[in-house]
C-alpha cells in the first residue's frame, strides 16, 4: 500500500532510534512491550492513511501485553490507564467496536460510571429564570489513588460576549464537579465518538459539550488532557457565531502557544488523552479561517504545513480552480505520486488521473480506487462503482465508511450477498451503526431471511431508539414473521417520537391478527392482544385525529371481532372516518370513494340496529346526513371529470343511485323511530 510520512516531523531522527531500540529487542519485560506498541501507533500517526500492516502489529502489541504474566499484578490504576490507551489507539485506527470494549473493560477496574443530570442554572446575562441545565457526574466506585502530576494546562480563553456567560451559572453554588484526571479520558472517549458523526442531532451537541465542559471546569488536568477538550470544544463552536470568536482564539492559543521548551512537562496522560499531532490541531485552525472566509491565513498555514491536498482544497472552496490545477500540475513536474494525480483528479474530474494513480502505485493505491468507485456510484454505474471499492477495500480494509457504502452499492445492483458481507465488516469496526444494521436487514429481508432481518432491524433500535424510521424498518419486519407483540412496541414508539403517522397496512394487519385469531411467532392467539390493539388505537387516535384509516381500523375492532362487539363505538369512529376524508370529496375521486366505503358499512350496521337502541335515532340522523352530502358532492365531482374518464362517471352515477336507494331506505325508517 502507497502511503508515506508526514515530512515535517521534528526530531524523526530520535523517534527511528527509539523504534528501533524497541522493536529489535524481543524482551520479555512489560514495559518494554507497552514501549513497542507506542512505537507502532505513533509511527500510524506520522502515515498519511490507516496502514493495515501497522494495525495488525499494534493489535497484536495489546495482546500480548494483556496476556504478559506480570499484567495480572498491575494495580488497577494501571490497568485502567493501559486499556484506556488501547482504547484511543482502537479509535485512532477506525475499529469502533473493539475501542468501546476496551473502555469498558477500564471502567470495571476502577469502577468508573457517569450520568447526565439536569440542574437549575443560567446561561446568558439576561436570563431572569433558571432552566434545567445538562452536567456531567462521575462515579469512581473503586478506592484508587490517581498518581497522574498536575500540570499547567492551556490559558482558557473568554467569549467576552454581549449575552452569553462564560460558563452556565447554576442556581446551586454548592455543586462540585466530578470529573478527576482519571475519569477525564473517558469522557474525552464518549466526546470523541459521538464526533464521528456526519450530523449531530441537538441533543447529542449538549451531551458532548456537558462531557467537555466537565473537563475544562476541573483546572486539575494534564495539559494534553486539557488541550484534547479544548481542542474538541472547538470543532463544536465553529458552527456557533456567538462562540466562533472564542473558538479561534482558542486554538490560536493552543497551537501558536506551543513550546517545545516546556514538552516534557506536558506528557503526563499523553497516551491516555487521544490528543492528535499538532499539525492535525493546526489544521483545524486552517479550517476554522475558511469557515470565515479567511482564506490567505488558512492558505498560509496549509503552505507552511506543506499539506498539499488541503491547500489544493481551500483553493478550490475559493473559487481558484485554475490556481488550484495548476499548483498541483507544478508539484507532479517536480516528482509523479498515486496521492497527487488522485489530487488532480479531485480538482479537474477527470477519472482518468484516478487510473493514472492506480497503475504509478502499481495497483495499491486504496485512495485512487477508492475516489473512482465513488464516481461511478455518483453517476449511478453501481456495478462499476462496487468493483472500484472492492480493490480499494483489499488494499486497506480498515475503511468502515467505504465498507458501509460499498454495501449500500451492492444493495442497489442488487447484488444482495456481496451487501450482507460488506455490511459484516462495516458492523465489525462499528457495531453501534444504526444505519449498517438496517441496510443489513434490508439484505437479510430481500433473500427472504427473515428471522435475521427482524434481529437486525432490533438492533438497529438500539443503537438509533428515537429515528422512527428505524423503528418503522422494524415494525414492517415483525408484522412479516407475526411478531405482534413488538408491532404494537414499534408503532408506538414512532408515534412518541412526534410523528403525525399512519400506516393502513400495519393496522389492517394487526386487525387481521385478532380477528381472525391468528397464531403468533411466540405461539400465542391472536385474541389475547386485543386489549394490546385497542390500548394503540386510542394511543394512535389522540395523536393523530384526522386519519381515514386509522379510525377505520379502529372501528373494524368493535364490528367484526367475535365476542368483542361493540355497536354504538364502531358506529361512532366509522363516523369519524368519514369526516376524516370529507373534507375535499368534490375534488377528489379518491377521497369520495374512501366516505362512500364508509357510508356502505354504516348503512349495514345502523339498519341492523335494534329499533330501541338509545342511539338508533341519532346514528340514522347522521347515516342521513352523509348520503345527502355524498350525493350532493357526487354531482359536482362527476360534472368536473373530463369527458374521457367514462369508467369513473359510471362509477360515481352507480353509486349515487345506491345512495338514493338508501337514503329513502332511512328516511322510511325514521318515520317509525
Amino acid at each position: 500500500m502507497n502511503n508515506k510520512m508526514y515530512p515535517l516531523v521534528r526530531c524523526m531522527k530520535l523517534f527511528e532510534l527509539c523504534r528501533d531500540h524497541f522493536l529489535a529487542h524481543d524482551s520479555s519485560m512489560l514495559t518494554n512491550q507497552i514501549f513497542q506498541l507506542r512505537c507502532i501507533f505513533i509511527e500510524q500517526m506520522l502515515m498519511d492513511d490507516i496502514s493495515p500492516e501497522l494495525f495488525e502489529s499494534a493489535e497484536k502489541a495489546m495482546n500480548d501485553i494483556e496476556n504478559h504474566s506480570e499484567y495480572v499484578s498491575l494495580s488497577k490504576e494501571i490497568k485502567c490507564k493501559i486499556s484506556v490507551e488501547f482504547g484511543f489507539i482502537y479509535l485512532y485506527f477506525q475499529h469502533i467496536s473493539k475501542s468501546r470494549k476496551c473502555i469498558e473493560t477500564a471502567k470495571k477496574f476502577i469502577g468508573f460510571n457517569f450520568q447526565l443530570t439536569g440542574a437549575l442554572g443560567k446561561r446568558t446575562k439576561y436570563q431572569e429564570r433558571a432552566l434545567p441545565q445538562l452536567r456531567v457526574e462521575t462515579i469512581v466506585e473503586e478506592n484508587v489513588t490517581d498518581s497522574t502530576p498536575l500540570e499547567n494546562e492551556p490559558q482558557t480563553i473568554d467569549m467576552n460576549d454581549d449575552t452569553l456567560l462564560e460558563k452556565i451559572s447554576f442556581e446551586d453554588k454548592n455543586i462540585q464537579n466530578t470529573v478527576s484526571n482519571l475519569t477525564a479520558p473517558f469522557l474525552l472517549h464518549i466526546a470523541s465518538l459521538k464526533l464521528k458523526d456526519f450530523v449531530l442531532e441537538e441533543m447529542l451537541r449538549e451531551e458532548v459539550i456537558a462531557f467537555l465542559e466537565g473537563i475544562i471546569e476541573g483546572k486539575t488536568f494534564s495539559y494534553c488532557i486539557a488541550t484534547h477538550a479544548y481542542f474538541l470544544r472547538s470543532r463544536l463552536e465553529k458552527t456557533s457565531i456567538r462562540r466562533l470568536s472564542r473558538c479561534m482564539e482558542q486554538l490560536e492559543e493552543v497551537v501558536l502557544g506551543f513550546d517545545c521548551k516546556k514538552i516534557c512537562a506536558r506528557t503526563g496522560s499523553l497516551f491516555q488523552s487521544g490528543l492528535p499531532p499538532m499539525w492535525k490541531q493546526q489544521k483545524l485552525l486552517a479550517e476554522l479561517y475558511t469557515g470565515v472566509g479567511s482564506h490567505k491565513s488558512a492558505l498560509d498555514i496549509y503552505e507552511k504545513l506543506q499539506m498539499v491536498e488541503e491547500q489544493i482544497q481551500a483553493l478550490i472552496g475559493a473559487g481558484r480552480y485554475e490556481a488550484a490545477e495548476k499548483l498541483t500540475r507544478s508539484l507532479l513536474a517536480e516528482g509523479e505520486t498515486p496521492k497527487l494525480y488522485c489530487i488532480l483528479g479531485d480538482t479537474t474530474q477527470d477519472i482518468s488521473h484516478y487510473e493514472k494513480a492506480w497503475d504509478l502505485s502499481g495497483e495499491s493505491s486504496a485512495r485512487a480506487m477508492k475516489s473512482l468507485g465513488y464516481h461511478y456510484f455518483n453517476i449511478k454505474e453501481y456495478r462499476r462503482a462496487l468493483s472500484c471499492m472492492q480493490k480499494s477495500l483489499e488494499c486497506n480494509y480498515l475503511q468502515g465508511g467505504l465498507w458501509f457504502t460499498a454495501g449500500c452499492t451492492a444493495l442497489a445492483i442488487p447484488d444482495l450477498e456481496t451487501g450482507i458481507k460488506c455490511f459484516h465488516s462495516s458492523l465489525q469496526i462499528d457495531d453501534e451503526s444504526s444505519q449498517g444494521w438496517s441496510n443489513l436487514g434490508a439484505c437479510y429481508e430481500k433473500t427472504g431471511q427473515m428471522r435475521k432481518a427482524f434481529n437486525c432491524y432490533k438492533e438497529a433500535t438500539r443503537h438509533a431508539f428515537n429515528d422512527w424510521r428505524v423503528w418503522e424498518n422494524f415494525m414492517c419486519c415483525a408484522a412479516q414473521i407475526k411478531d405482534f407483540a413488538s408491532v404494537i412496541f414499534a408503532y408506538r414508539q414512532i408515534i412518541t417520537s412526534g410523528q403525525k403517522y399512519c400506516d393502513r397496512r400495519i393496522l389492517n394487519s394487526l386487525v387481521a391478527a385478532v380477528r381472525d385469531n391468528m397464531t403468533s411467532v411466540s405461539g400465542e392467539p391472536g385474541i389475547s392482544y386485543y386489549d394490546k390493539v385497542i390500548d394503540l388505537f386510542k394511543f394512535a387516535s389522540s395523536k393523530v385525529t384526522t386519519n381515514f384509516d386509522l379510525w377505520k381500523s379502529y372501528a373494524t375492532m368493535y364490528l367484526d371481532v367475535d365476542g368483542k362487539e361493540d355497536i354504538d363505538k364502531g358506529i361512532g369512529y366509522l363516523i369519524k372516518a368519514y369526516h376524516s376524508a370529507s373534507l375535499h370529496i368534490e375534488k377528489s375521486m379518491e377521497d369520495f370513494m374512501k366516505c362512500t366505503e364508509c357510508s356502505k358499512v354504516l348503512h349495514k350496521y345502523i339498519m341492523s340496529q335494534p329499533k330501541d337502541s338509545a342511539t338508533y335515532a341519532q346514528h340514522l340522523q347522521s347515516l342521513k346526513s352523509i348520503l345527502q352530502i355524498l350525493i350532493t358532492k357526487g354531482h359536482k365531482l362527476s360534472e368536473s371529470m373530463p369527458e374521457g374518464d367514462a369508467e369513473v362517471k359510471n362509477a360515481i352515477t352507480e353509486y349515487l343511485t345506491y345512495a338514493n336507494e338508501r337514503l329513502e331506505e332511512v328516511e322510511e325508517a325514521q318515520l317509525f323511530v
